[in-house]
């Protein structure tokens, strides 16, 4: 199965890490701010013969998730990250009404994996910024059909039947993370 590596060359995400810090924020402010380790943001920062040569997608995409006028205005002081359970509850309250993932994740502008492991609650925190996009996502879509979007109905279909196998495995694992001692 040919997919996206999850692996990627680590350049666009050090330039980005960079430009932050041209703009006054520290190694430990973009950790704070995108959720990934100081000590790989620091990494990051080092020239570009120290640098990582390949880092996880994920971290790419919250680094580069950063967007540069939300520092120039200063909001940088709103927390980062947020936790992940009402994101998780939108994306697959809108997988039982149709909506496929990948769909979703064009919308957003993210990967199908990056919305896979929120709904899967495999990621107990998300970004600020992506949970407030696939909330206003959700309110937009929760009143429309995917057909409406010209979402095929088989695909639509598969989306469903997905989202039902898959809701008692979220139950039980919602269940063991709310367990404490489990």
């Amino acid at each position: 199965m040919a997919g996206r590596p999850a692996r990627i060359p680590s350049a666009e995400a050090a330039s980005r890490a960079r430009q932050l810090q041209g703009t006054g924020l520290s190694a430990s402010d973009i950790a704070e701010i995108s959720g990934v380790a100081v000590t790989l943001v620091r990494r990051l920062l080092r020239p570009a013969e120290a640098q990582p040569a390949r880092i996880h997608r994920t971290t790419a995409e919250a680094i580069l998730g950063i967007p540069l006028s939300t520092v120039f205005r200063r909001e940088r002081l709103i927390p980062g990250l947020t936790e992940a359970d009402r994101a998780a509850t939108c994306l697959q309250d809108l997988a039982e009404r149709g909506w496929p993932t990948s769909f979703l994740a064009g919308q957003l502008q993210t990967s199908t994996q990056t919305l896979a492991a929120i709904r899967n609650r495999e990621r107990p925190r998300l970004a600020l910024t992506l949970d407030r996009k696939i909330q206003r996502l959700a309110t937009l879509l929760f009143a429309s059909a995917p057909a409406d979007h010209g979402i095929a109905a088989h695909r639509s279909r598969r989306a469903q039947a997905a989202a039902r196998r898959r809701a008692p495995l979220l139950d039980l694992r919602l269940s063991s993370i709310r367990a404490p001692g489990s």
